[in-house]
């Protein structure tokens, strides 16, 4: 009998609205916001346009915390019911989050089924970009072994860039990893971060202006979309869609061949950004 695969990703993982919309073998395990007394589930409870008109009236920054093991299951339920037998986990970075760690978890409790978990090492859109790869490969009609295989192998050569035009968030949530060498000088740059080969915040480039981050930004992935054969791209905001559009139309033009994906971030990852961000991501992967 053939496989019939599904994908089981959390909702840091910004799987791009087309790509949910057009398959129906996609799982999201809903990440938590804790905001101003009130717990939502993200992108379920609270849409990213209503988390960033709420963040502005807050008094006290919000917490997020990862799915639950049991919201994990229940996705993982509901997509068995539908007769799927082999599932793939698509977490952000296991450096970021525990989501992997409570995959992995919910997989070993799995009897009759295979269900194989990827650390991305990524976040956000690039951790979403590897579920369309994902989606392509299962068009294409290879076995889960190998798409497993293919996954784990794009790990090291997909990347994430974005710019914030403030540290304020990343600092308050914890997650600054190697950013914080940048927080006394607050001020005077505007970084660029990426996720390096451990999936940890590092910042890749800095600008004393908006225009030179985006431009470096810019120039950061058109290096890594130059060198792969098979690629994937995405350009994503957080509260600023007049700059996502800018950003998009000058990967479209340097790439007028290949699709941009486009997208808000989640209201979980605007916890730790703010408002302002956006982000180019870039998943490579074997061609097929």
């Amino acid at each position: 009998m053939p496989e019939k695969i599904a994908l089981l990703v959390d909702s840091a993982s910004d799987v791009p609205p087309e790509t949910l919309a057009q398959y129906d073998n996609i799982g999201v395990a809903p990440m938590l916001i804790s905001m101003a007394g009130k717990e939502y589930r993200d992108n379920v409870d609270i849409t990213p346009a209503e988390f960033y008109a709420e963040l502005g009236d807050v008094s006290k920054l919000p917490t997020t915390s990862a799915p639950t093991q049991g919201s994990i299951q229940q996705q993982l339920d509901a997509l068995k019911e539908r007769g799927f037998d082999h599932f793939i986990g698509i977490t952000i970075s296991a450096k970021l989050s525990v989501s992997f760690s409570l995959f992995n978890q919910v997989a070993k409790d799995q009897g009759g089924v295979e269900m194989a978990v990827i650390n991305t090492k990524n976040i956000g859109i690039g951790s979403g970009l590897f579920a369309v790869y994902a989606e392509q490969l299962i068009d294409a009609g290879k076995p889960f072994a190998e798409i497993v295989k293919l996954l784990n192998d794009a790990v090291s050569e997909s990347r994430i860039f974005f710019y914030i035009p403030s540290l304020k968030y990343l600092r308050a949530g914890g997650r600054i990893g190697r950013v914080a060498g940048l927080v006394g000088s607050l001020l005077k740059i505007k970084p660029v971060i990426s996720c390096d080969q451990d999936g940890v915040y590092f910042p890749i480039t800095k600008a004393r202006t908006e225009q030179k981050a985006i431009s470096r930004m810019v120039n950061l992935a058109a290096e890594v979309v130059k060198k792969a054969e098979n690629v994937r791209i995405a350009v994503v905001n957080g509260a600023d869609e007049p700059l996502m559009e800018k950003v998009g139309d000058q990967l479209h033009n340097l790439f007028p061949n290949d699709k941009i994906y486009k997208g808000s971030v989640s209201p979980v990852l605007g916890v730790h950004t703010g408002p302002g961000l956006v982000g180019i991501a870039v998943q490579v992967g074997d061609p097929f």
